[in-house]
């Protein structure tokens, strides 16, 4: 449920204002409605510190084991040692930065030099006192065929297509031509640069496991930037909240719940206190709280980054029933249930944490190993199909292998797509009667029935188009009645007479119809379910059957590879599958069907997440 809010406005002193703030920090209830933006100079220093720190995290590895750090303070690493190890981090980040613009020049001095052989410069400039030039070419023939006639004496020291690499010798001094065209030399020859940038190679790799030591104390670097990001809030606060005649306020809200909290602290600390019920046009966090069996399904949430709006719904336990069954109409395999149920268990032994996503994993599989048991589908194999025990928990009419059971008459194929809809039908009806209740006993109520009718008629329309059973005459009248309770009753309100919200609905009735048309679409989206499933069973028979002629003498082991990848790369697709399909349909068609927009504001109250006595880390 989504835990109900107060909205809170408080009014206290400005010259125990930080106190205040402080007392406030401490009990950690409060949710600020805005971001309040201070000034002054110690913002900014905070501010520029802040920079430096992620600046140096930027310079981090993430992906490195870290060393154990000891969070207590003891007086001997404050801040300011925080600090000097972001500035060595940082120089030794730049440094590296260096190295690799000097290793990169000098390759390019080494590449140039490499064609004319190794030779020292100085060399060069000794001739040229005794008014001979040495000037280094690397350019087309014509060019040394123009120098030469000019006087030069050339030297041919290698080719490459048409391009000359040569050396040439002037003794009257270089011509303008030539000047142009010359190679500009270093000042090293080429073993000296080879040497220099072997060199340069060792100096990185040294700053490179420096900063990787770095890496392994990044937490410290972290916790910094947390303690910084706590005082900056705590600055932004204390010179930004409003202030006039020596007072200031602060506004926020605060769950039903902890209302009593900051009651006591108001009393306590004299503070003006007003508490209020939030209006449609404020926007209070989202705080949900769910039972421990429905709040395993909140780490899919987290992994979508999705929250209800505060005057939404939680829509949690809903999205976990149908999510289930998505999950396994689309693995569909009990076989890969097993799998996938032995793979949590293992987890579960051997890695502590993640209860929520471990227990989601292991009522997703149990889900998949029913539905695959009721389905007759093991591995996708016929000849386990088959076997007594699992022939006798196959349902007939669902059966993957219907000719397990001779003389069968009904399709299972089209049955469980008779079953999708059905599901379909189910998850948006039970979105409109959500909101009849929430809008009961208020006329435009009466508009969600109408969906509900127009959306059960068009349940029977794509049963006709994809089924092809018969459609039912009371079916047209459904979708003509729901759509006339939508436009006399949809735009109704407390604000306005019956005749005007009637008025508006007609008005709103180009709107109605493309609704309903995305109503159509919503149902026959639902396919997916049996679409998706089915494809997952026609890969696990291929390879089976790709792999059965294998299965015997030396080629046995090629066979089980060919096994246990196939059906390996199924399973994956199929789990991909589910997050594509299977969240969708309750993200969007569900969801959309509820009128939500997942516009949800995390609750984060105002409080201190690294206390004073815990600041400055050992490292």
């Amino acid at each position: 449920m989504i835990v109900p809010m107060k909205k809170v406005s408080l009014v206290v002193l400005n010259k125990y204002s930080r106190i205040a703030l402080e007392k406030l920090r401490d009990g950690g209830v409060l949710h600020l409605e805005a971001e309040i933006h201070g000034t002054g100079e110690n913002l900014e220093s905070l501010s520029r510190m802040r920079a430096r720190v992620v600046l140096a995290l930027g310079k981090l590895e993430r992906n490195v084991k870290s060393k154990s750090v000891n969070a207590s303070h003891d007086g001997s690493h404050d801040r300011e040692s925080s600090l000097t190890l972001v500035e060595r981090i940082i120089s030794t980040g730049e440094r590296i930065g260096e190295l690799h613009e000097k290793i990169g020049a000098i390759t390019n001095q080494i590449n140039l030099l490499e064609p004319f052989g190794d030779f020292e410069p100085n060399d060069l400039n000794f001739l040229k006192a005794g008014r001979v030039d040495v000037c280094l070419f690397r350019d087309e023939i014509s060019l040394a065929e123009n120098l030469r006639d000019g006087g030069a004496m050339i030297f041919q020291l290698g080719k490459k297509g048409r391009q000359l690499n040569f050396a040439a010798i002037f003794f009257d001094g270089v011509p303008e031509l030539a000047i142009e065209k010359a190679i500009a030399l270093p000042k090293h020859g080429l073993n000296e640069l080879i040497s220099m940038k072997s060199e340069m190679i060792e100096r990185l790799k040294d700053l490179r496991d420096k900063l990787l030591d770095f890496s392994r104390i990044r937490p410290v670097v972290e916790r910094t930037l947390s303690e910084i990001e706590q005082d900056i809030e705590f600055e932004s606060l204390a010179t930004g909240m409003p202030c006039e005649g020596g007072l200031r306020w602060l506004c926020g809200f605060v769950p039903v719940d902890r209302l009593q909290n900051i009651r006591l602290l108001a009393s306590e600390e004299g503070w003006g206190i007003l508490v209020q019920e939030p209006n449609l046009d404020d926007q209070p966090p989202t705080l949900i709280k769910n039972r421990p069996r429905t709040r395993i399904i909140q780490p899919v949430f987290s992994f979508l980054e999705i929250l209800p709006g505060y005057h939404e719904y939680d829509i949690s336990s809903y999205f976990l029933v149908y999510f289930c069954i998505f999950f396994a109409m689309i693995i569909g395999d009990a076989g890969y249930g097993v799998i996938l149920l032995l793979a949590t268990l293992i987890t579960r032994i051997v890695k502590n944490g993640l209860k929520n996503v471990l227990r989601l994993f292991a009522v997703l599989s149990i889900s998949t190993v029913l539905w695959g048991t009721i389905t007759g589908n093991w591995f996708g194999s016929r000849s386990l199909a088959g076997l007594g025990f699992f022939r006798m928990l196959t349902i007939p009419s669902l059966a993957a292998y219907p000719d397990v059971f001779p003389g069968l008459e009904i399709d299972p194929q089209q049955t469980i797509m008779l079953l999708c809809f059905l599901l379909g039908l189910s998850q948006l009806c039970l979105a409109n009667i959500i909101n009849f209740v929430r809008y009961f006993p208020k006329l435009k109520s009466l508009a969600q029935l109408g969906w509900m009718a127009v959306i059960g008629g068009l349940y029977f329309v794509v049963l006709k188009l994809v089924i092809e059973i018969s459609l039912p005459r009371f079916a047209v009248y459904m979708i003509a009645g729901g759509i006339l309770l939508v436009l006399l009753f949809g735009k109704q309100g407390d604000d306005i007479g019956f005749f005007r919200g009637m008025l508006g609905g007609f008005k709103d009735a180009f709107t109605v119809f493309q609704s309903a048309i995305n109503g159509f679409s919503s149902i026959i989206s639902y396919i997916r379910l049996f679409a998706v499933g089915l494809a997952s069973f026609y890969i696990a028979l291929s390879f089976n059957n790709l792999a059965s002629p294998m299965l015997r003498n030396f080629t046995l082991p090629i066979g089980i590879v060919v096994i246990v990848v196939g059906h390996g790369l199924n399973l994956a697709m199929a789990a991909l599958s589910v997050v594509v399909h299977g969240i969708r349909l309750n993200v969007l068609e569900f969801a959309g069907q509820l009128g939500m927009e997942w516009t949800g504001i995390k609750y984060s109250p105002f409080r201190m997440l690294i206390s004073d006595k815990n600041k400055g880390v050992s490292l």
